[in-house]
């Protein structure tokens, strides 16, 4: 009605001023008047084809609807659509839920759609969710006239329903296990008063933490705490990042810090029987990759939270006992004994390879090293080995291959858990057996199947466990001294020379290769460089810059050995006054690598790990694929960033 008005009003004013002009001049009045004339034609025309558009859409929704069972049977809202998604008919329930009240104000149907085409709509086979005026609906939609490209919507509430289904799934039971890491070393340090007194205020803090959420918490023991709770509340302790984590690492018995730390596993299953298996395997997840840190499992896929100090260390060597027991069933069920590290092996790679085999060969099994000699990151290790032994045990992939026909084969994988990250991976399938023995922390990515299973992240490397496993064989007999070199090579590798992550098991196994015929100034000279690698390394450490507590460096060149001195620079760095922790990066073969670095103050292992690496608190590493190195720095930068607020 008030479109029809305006037009008739400019009509009569476009009349008036052609009149007016006309009789001042003549010529200008007629033009004016033919062009007036040829708009009012134009828009007769187009007002006479959009009425007829219209009126052929109304007749196909007729039509349609007829043949869908009319439109009196459809007791939702209904809306016709034309081709530029204006609205061309509706229904009365349309009109009064979705339109009362002026919501709609354009007459175009992404009123009500949102940011979504609706095109799109019609080709959605489980309709579009979306909220509107307070309600909640399920829009389907088809085509009524390819055409005319037009189409119908037809807007389920199903408000009632979205809200129970909500509430369903808020209340859905979690379970969550809880154990204290380290109270049994904690506690020989007090008096057994003080110890229930501790025990006491440990209890008070989960009680209290529980005590903010809908759940059911039960003491199991001592150590172990049960807990059933509803998915609203671990979706709160989520997005807190399990801020207990902290609470219990920073309780204070006295003035002083207790240091107890607590392992978290919380599983979220379809079934209470299936989040409570995924919630204890979330706890040995958790104490696998060292404690002080939740795991939570959704149905097989794991989420990390904590994890941000230091590992605990334990002073109890039964379960390198039993392990070492359980390795040599497992060699004995064997006819030859394959051993292998990790890609681009360095001295603790290596050197846990070759005390696996010295334990072998005690056995009395023949076992070799699967390595690439060609980028090793020890060849003066190999070198030294097959020199002092004259028994040259590494082998390449074919080497293997020609050993393993007709025989029942075991290997044994040191230094790593992850399946990409093996020398051979190709060769995996063709083991009848498969062990582990790695110090890392846990990942997703781990191997799966295999028949032993020995990650202690407690450890200051796999030469440390290597060295505890051949103190506590079944048979005892001495290794050779370099093996022995070998061995204690690889510990001060990632010690540092017994500076980081030792602990009282650490300085024993050094103490016992020592007796075994360890020579420290050999084993130090297996660390020795070139001079080309020491300016290497120079003119690196010159490119060196200061974020947040943490040393960055980049090479803008590829060197020879350049793991090795990325890795070194990175020790260098940690000696500059204020800083915690360090970086290096460097491209190859089209991806960037970072090396990093922490004196114990900072998890780098952790802010690799947001990168897609991995390693443990003091030492990690990795690769990012299809990147060039200023993007690379700004994901370190943020990993970093996220790291601080963390603290």
């Amino acid at each position: 009605m008030i479109s029809t008005l305006l037009a008739v009003l400019i009509v009569l004013a476009a009349a008036a001023s052609t009149v007016v002009l006309y009789h001042f001049q003549t010529m200008a009045g007629i033009i004016q008047l033919v062009v007036f004339v040829v708009l009012i034609i134009l828009y007769f025309i187009y007002w006479f084809s959009k009425k007829r558009y219209n009126a052929s859409v109304v007749r196909s929704a007729e039509k349609y609807f007829a043949s869908h069972g009319g439109t009196e049977s459809y007791p939702i809202p209904v809306a016709v659509v034309g081709k530029n998604g204006n609205i061309v008919w509706y229904n009365d329930l349309f009109r009064v839920s979705m339109m009362g009240n002026n919501l709609i104000t354009s007459g175009k149907i992404s009123e009500f759609l949102g940011d979504t085409p609706f095109q799109d709509v019609c080709h959605m086979s489980n309709g579009l969710d979306l909220e509107f005026g307070g309600r909640m609906y399920t829009v389907y939609a088809g085509e009524m006239d390819e055409k005319n490209e037009s189409s119908c919507f037809f807007f389920f509430d199903n408000t009632e329903l979205k809200r129970d289904a909500g509430e369903y799934r808020q209340s859905k039971p979690c379970v969550i296990y809880m154990r204290l890491d380290n109270q049994e070393d904690v506690f020989r340090h007090y008096k057994s008063s003080e110890c229930e007194a501790i025990s006491s205020g440990l209890e008070n803090i989960f009680e209290t933490w529980a005590a903010g959420y809908p759940c059911i918490m039960k003491k199991l023991s001592s150590d172990r705490y049960y807990v059933i709770m509803e998915e609203r509340g671990l979706a709160d302790i989520m997005e807190g990042k399990f801020d207990i984590l902290k609470k219990v690492r920073e309780y204070k018995f006295g003035e002083s810090v207790v240091e107890m730390t607590v392992s978290i596993g919380a599983g979220r299953g379809r079934s209470l029987p299936e989040s409570d298996s995924y919630a204890m395997a979330a706890l040995e997840m958790s104490q696998s990759r060292g404690g002080d840190q939740a795991t939570v499992n959704t149905d097989g896929n794991l989420e990390f939270f904590g994890g941000l100090v230091g590992r605990t260390t334990t002073s109890s060597r039964v379960k390198a006992r039993i392990m070492a027991n359980n390795l040599a069933d497992q060699i004995r069920r064997a006819d030859m004994v394959f051993v292998t590290g990790h890609r681009f092996s360095d001295l603790d790679s290596i050197g846990s390879c070759i005390g696996v085999t010295e334990f072998a060969r005690i056995v009395g099994r023949p076992a070799f090293v699967l390595v690439n000699r060609q980028k090793s990151l020890a060849p003066s290790l190999i070198e030294h080995y097959v020199d002092k032994t004259g028994n040259d045990i590494f082998l390449n992939e074919k080497g293997a291959e020609s050993l393993m026909r007709g025989k029942r084969c075991l290997l044994v994988v040191c230094d790593t858990h992850r399946p990409n990250s093996l020398e051979y991976p190709e060769l995996m399938e063709k083991f009848d057996a498969v062990a582990i023995i790695d110090h890392h922390r846990r990942t997703t990515n781990i191997i799966e199947g295999a028949d032993l299973y020995y990650t202690e992240p407690n450890a200051s490397s796999a030469c440390e466990l290597v060295t505890e496993l051949l103190e506590y064989m079944p048979d005892q007999a001495a290794i050779h001294p370099a093996s022995a070199n070998a061995l204690l090579s690889g510990i001060m590798l990632d010690t540092r020379n017994f500076v980081l992550g030792t602990g009282v098991r650490t300085f024993e196994a050094a103490a016992w290769l020592k007796g075994e015929g360890a020579d420290t100034v050999m084993v130090k000279q297996l660390f020795s460089n070139s001079i080309d690698s020491y300016k290497a390394k120079a003119k690196i450490l010159s490119t060196a810059s200061q974020y947040k507590s943490c040393a960055l460096a980049i090479s803008t060149e590829l060197y020879p050995d350049m793991r090795i001195i990325a890795s070194q620079v990175a020790d260098e760095l940690l000696s500059v006054t204020g800083v915690k922790s360090s970086f290096v990066l460097f491209e190859e073969d089209g991806k960037v690598s970072v090396s990093g670095r922490s004196l114990g103050d900072m998890n780098v292992q952790w802010i690799l790990e947001q990168l897609g690496g991995g390693g443990h608190f003091t030492m990690a590493a990795a690769q990012l694929e299809d990147i060039h190195m200023p993007e690379a720095v700004e994901q370190l930068k943020a990993a970093i960033d996220e790291y601080v607020e963390m603290q």
